[in-house]
Parts: structure tokens; C-alpha cells; sequence
């Protein structure tokens, strides 16, 4: 058969049987084929689960599964019984067995991924002796993994987890490191296991680091010297990297630099399946992706089917929209219908309560998004017509409008507008707080530090820019606390804090903030939490309040911070008000 456009089942048959290496026919209809697995996931999986799980990868044509990593050599923990020296099985199953096993029956291919290792964020190739020995340990790892599961066929190939991107790989010194780790540790697995492919799956960020050109030009450097076998380039669209437009370029460059180094090499996609807010990316964006890709690739992994697209952790209606898609060739494109019967209702000073009747879609509704005043703050996702905005200005009238959204992407008209009040807050006007000492389980950072240890208290509110030194900032993913003295026992009305959103700068509001006291600075008591209210995504502040306290009287206020990942925090002020 010729290269031609295929049309129909006989295009589907073909995109669903091609064999792993061999560049797939074009088609109007590109479809993953793989998808990467985080172990946590499958070790959550009974063994009946793992079985729904791969039927339902048929059902959409995927047979390739990506198993991330078998090992962490960081925290030396493996997630099969390993053989391995000062190693330990950190899974309750022996997870690498469950996945060869399902695929061996389902007639699919299982790549091992080799080990993980958080210093590779910190180090990526610029420690020459800490990569080496990274090499050694890939090498240890494949042996052992070889020597126990080498029977099962579904067993297919490898996968290095190290990723390399385009901001922190951009010395030729550190090309050099990866092309010596690579002829290491893949040189290695072609002779332990000739014929099985080995992956490797860089990242790119559109608008930093180096551009397409360098991007290039570094990848025919580091491929005329490394023997890998397949380059699955992540698109970045889902973590917001890039977007749509943008792929063609990064694409293009990427295919260029194997056809000018490594022509023999496998150029694939491995398309992302989220959005930065981690859930599910609509099913007309992820096509749009994968429709700018189709030219330079032969096939596409995911990140990941199994997170973001399964029944088993989703909405069965992505799944089922993604299926019609494969069948028609075509994303369905039917608005759902308007949501009607909008009501708002203050509940008090901070939050007004919505309700609206439910709308309808041919195939479902997904969810809803809320506007405020002609901004979009929220989206929902499940069939509640409810919702409660918090966080809100006293003597404020806010208008809000809703409308709802399916599995596509599509988006109904938004319904007709209703407008509440929320009612004058209680002028608690003594800010205890003000000038008072306080303690922390975690140093701001010397980029944005506390400066003299009382800027939490100091009354000094800063602008919204985050470079305003009034601001303290932290990165971190764990919880940290402030714990201020009021130098006597009070009564308390109002606790408080004031908190930074800017994006650009990777800086979001707390997930949470949970508000204890106590008489001794020891045993605290919890009097409130204030979870993240929904806003735009424009740069702005918002205040964290618990109010109307009844009969709370103490000496000390801890504020306990839950940051919403890994990302900088920053805030300038704490009230505690009576």
C-alpha cells in the first residue's frame, strides 16, 4: 500500500496494529498509541484493575506502556523485590510484574524506565562524577531487571528517565557528559537486550531558554555521538510550555537534528493529556496537537493516558469522546445548552452562594465555569449546580454568570447574569498583630527575605509586584508555619493574611492556611481554615480571613501554610484583630 491519506476502519485497523519502529501511515485521524505510567498509580491497581486498564487502552488503540521508572537511586528504593544492594521495594506490589504480565496477555509491549533521581533537577549534567555513577547504577538496574522478567515477550525495551530540556542543558560541556552517559548506559542495554529500543523523552519551554535553532543544533551534537534509538519529544502544552502554534517549530527543529545525526533513529511525540491546573485536557485541544505534530513523528506516546484519560482515574466521557473522535475522524463540536435559573445569595460579609439548574449535551456535561464580574475565576468539574465564592469584600456587589462545558472543550452560552451584596463586615479596628514578634519553621528566601525578621507584622503592605521588598517569599512544597506573640492573652474577632498571586513569576496563593491558638505556645487549637478562593489569573492579592470568632481568647497565633506544589509563595502581612 502506498504513504497516502488512509480513511475509515482501515485506517484505524492500521494505527492500531503497526508495529513498534516502523513510521505509521498518515492518517486525518493521529492517535496515541502509548502512554507513560507512574508507578504510584499502578501499585494502587488490584490485579483485576490492571486488566479493565488495558482493555481500555485497546479500546483506543494503545498497546505501548511506559513504565516511568523501577527505581529511585536517590532514596534507594525499588518498586519490584530487586536484588540490588542497599535497595528496598517501597510498593506493596511487585509493580514491573503486574504491568509485563497484563501486557502479556493483552498482546501489548511494557518499556522499563531505569531509574529516577531528584538531584538530577539540581545537577542535570553539570556534575560529571554524580552522572557517571548515575550510569553505572542504569547499568546495575538493567541486569537486575533482565535477569527476573527477560521471559515475559511483552517486554520490549527501555526508557531513560533523565529529561533534558532546553534551560538547563546548554553547555557544550554538559552535551558532552549526556553523549558519554548515553553511550554508558544504552551501549549497555543494546548488548544486554539487542533489538530493544531505547527511548529517551527531552522537554522544551517555547518562551526561555534556548531557541528551536540552538535546540537543534544541540540535539545533532549530542546524537552523532549517543546510540539511542528513539527521541519521544514532550510537547509541553499540558504543564504550559507551549502552545498549539508553537509545536510545528520545536517539532521541525527536533526532526531535522535526527535526520542530520541519527537518521535511523525513531522521532515520536509524547503529547500531553492535562492542563496546568491537572486535569484533563479537553479532547479538541489534545487533536489540535496532535494534528501539528503529525508531520515530523512516527508515533505518539502520552503523558498519560492512564493519569488523565482512563475511566478508572476520569469522567468516562473524555474517554468516550476520545473514542468517538477515533471513529469519525472528527472531535464532536455541540455546544451544550445554556445553564438557566441563576441565583446569588450573600452568605455573609465574605461569600456569596450560588445555584443554577443543570444544563444538557449530546454525549455529557463536564463541569461549569464561573464568571465574576465578566472574569473567568472557576472552573467545576462534576454535575454540582452549587458553588460557595469566598474570600470576597465586604460591601461589595459582585455579578456573576455560568456556562457549561463538555469533555471536547466545547462551551455553552453563558447565562443570563445575577448579582449579590455582601453585607458590611464588623470594623474589628485593633490589629493586635501590629509590631509584635513572631517565629518561623521556614527562613524566607535571601532573594525575598524577611527583612529583620518583621515584615509579617510591620504594617507595611506591598504593591502587586512581586519584586516589592515588603514581600517574603518561599519555594516549597511542604508546609510551613509563623507563630506570633501577642504578648498577652487576648480576645480575638479576626486572624488574617495577605497573599500574592503572579504567575509570571511562578508565585500562587496557599492551597490553604489553617488558624490555631494557645495560652502557652504549645498546645494549640484550631479556630479555622481558609482554603484557595477562586480568582482570575491576574496578577492581584486577596486576604485569608477567618471572622466573627466566638469566645476565642489566647496569647499565640500560628498560621500553618500549605503551599499548592512545589511553587513560591509570598505574603506581607498578618492581622489578628479584636
Amino acid at each position: 500500500m502506498s504513504s497516502s491519506r488512509w480513511s475509515g476502519v482501515a485506517c484505524l485497523l492500521l494505527l492500531f496494529s503497526w508495529p513498534v519502529g516502523a513510521a505509521r501511515p498518515t492518517c486525518d485521524r493521529p492517535a496515541l498509541r502509548g502512554s507513560f505510567l507512574q508507578p504510584a498509580l499502578g501499585d494502587r491497581w488490584t490485579s483485576q484493575q490492571w486488566q479493565k486498564e488495558f482493555s481500555y487502552m485497546k479500546g483506543v488503540g494503545i498497546d505501548q506502556m511506559v513504565l516511568q521508572w523501577t527505581a529511585d537511586s536517590k532514596n534507594k528504593t525499588t518498586i519490584y523485590p530487586s536484588g540490588l544492594a542497599g535497595y528496598q521495594q517501597n510498593t506493596r506490589h511487585d509493580v514491573v510484574q503486574r504491568a509485563l504480565e497484563t501486557a502479556d496477555k493483552k498482546g501489548a509491549q511494557i518499556f522499563l524506565g531505569l531509574q529516577v533521581n531528584d538531584d538530577w533537577w539540581t545537577y542535570y549534567a553539570g556534575n560529571g562524577p554524580w552522572l557517571k555513577n548515575e550510569a553505572k547504577v542504569a547499568n546495575a538496574l538493567a541486569d537486575d531487571l533482565w535477569k527476573r522478567y527477560q521471559s515475559h515477550p511483552s517486554l520490549a525495551g527501555w526508557y531513560l528517565s533523565f529529561e533534558v530540556d532546553n534551560v538547563d542543558v546548554t553547555k557544550q560541556k554538559q552535551w558532552d557528559r549526556l553523549i558519554e552517559f548515553y553511550k554508558t548506559t544504552a551501549g549497555h542495554l543494546h548488548q544486554l537486550t539487542p533489538g530493544k529500543p531505547v527511548i529517551i523523552s527531552p522537554f522544551f519551554d517555547a518562551d526561555a531558554g534556548m531557541t528551536s535553532a540552538q535546540w537543534q543544533a544541540m540535539w545533532e551534537y549530542i546524537l552523532a555521538g549517543a546510540p539511542l534509538d528513539v527521541l519521544a519529544l514532550q510537547d509541553g502544552v499540558g504543564v504550559g510550555h507551549a502552545k498549539t502554534k508553537q509545536l510545528p517549530e520545536w517539532f521541525r527543529a527536533t526532526s531535522n537534528a535526527i535526520q542530520h545525526a541519527r537518521p535511523k533513529m525513531q522521532f515520536w511525540a509524547d503529547s500531553e493529556t492535562l492542563t496546568p491546573d491537572s486535569h484533563t485536557m479537553p479532547i479538541h485541544q489534545l487533536v489540535n496537537d496532535l494534528r501539528a505534530e503529525q508531520p515530523y513523528v512516527s508515533n505518539y506516546l502520552s503523558f498519560s493516558f492512564n493519569h488523565y484519560l482512563s475511566p478508572q482515574q476520569v469522567n468516562p466521557l473524555y474517554y468516550e469522546t476520545y473514542r468517538k473522535y477515533l471513529a469519525t475522524a472528527k472531535v464532536e463540536s455541540k455546544d451544550p445548552s445554556q445553564p438557566a435559573a441563576l441565583q446569588a445569595v450573600a452568605l455573609d460579609s465574605m461569600t456569596i452562594s450560588l445555584n443554577w439548574d443543570p444544563a444538557t449535551d449530546n454525549l455529557g456535561v463536564i463541569g461549569y465555569k464561573i464568571w465574576r464580574d465578566d472574569k473567568h475565576v472557576a472552573s467545576l468539574y462534576g454535575v454540582e449546580t452549587d458553588f460557595e465564592d469566598t474570600s470576597l469584600e465586604p460591601d461589595t456587589t459582585y455579578t456573576y454568570q455560568v456556562a457549561a462545558f463538555d469533555a471536547a472543550g466545547n462551551v455553552s452560552a453563558l447565562s443570563d447574569s445575577a448579582s449579590a451584596t455582601t453585607p458590611s463586615g464588623d470594623p474589628y479596628v485593633t490589629n493586635l498583630a501590629l509590631g509584635r514578634p513572631y517565629t518561623t519553621t521556614l527562613a524566607a528566601d535571601p532573594n525575598y527575605p524577611d527583612t529583620g525578621g518583621m515584615e509579617l507584622t510591620d504594617g507595611v503592605f506591598a504593591v502587586v509586584d512581586y519584586l516589592d521588598p515588603a514581600w517574603q517569599g518561599r519555594a516549597t512544597g511542604l508546609t510551613y508555619s509563623f507563630t506570633i506573640d501577642l504578648g498577652g492573652v487576648e480576645a480575638l474577632k479576626q486572624i488574617r493574611t495577605h497573599w500574592l498571586q503572579y504567575r509570571v513569576a511562578g508565585i500562587q496563593f496557599p492551597a490553604q492556611v489553617a488558624y490555631s491558638v494557645s495560652d502557652d505556645g504549645m498546645n494549640f487549637t484550631g479556630v479555622g481554615t481558609v482554603v484557595k478562593p477562586k480568582r482570575d489569573k491576574s496578577n492581584q492579592t486577596v486576604w485569608y480571613t477567618i471572622t466573627a470568632l466566638n469566645n476565642v481568647s489566647s496569647r499565640y497565633v500560628k498560621l500553618d501554610v500549605t503551599p499548592p506544589s512545589e511553587i513560591w509563595t509570598f505574603l506581607d502581612e498578618a492581622e489578628v484583630r479584636q
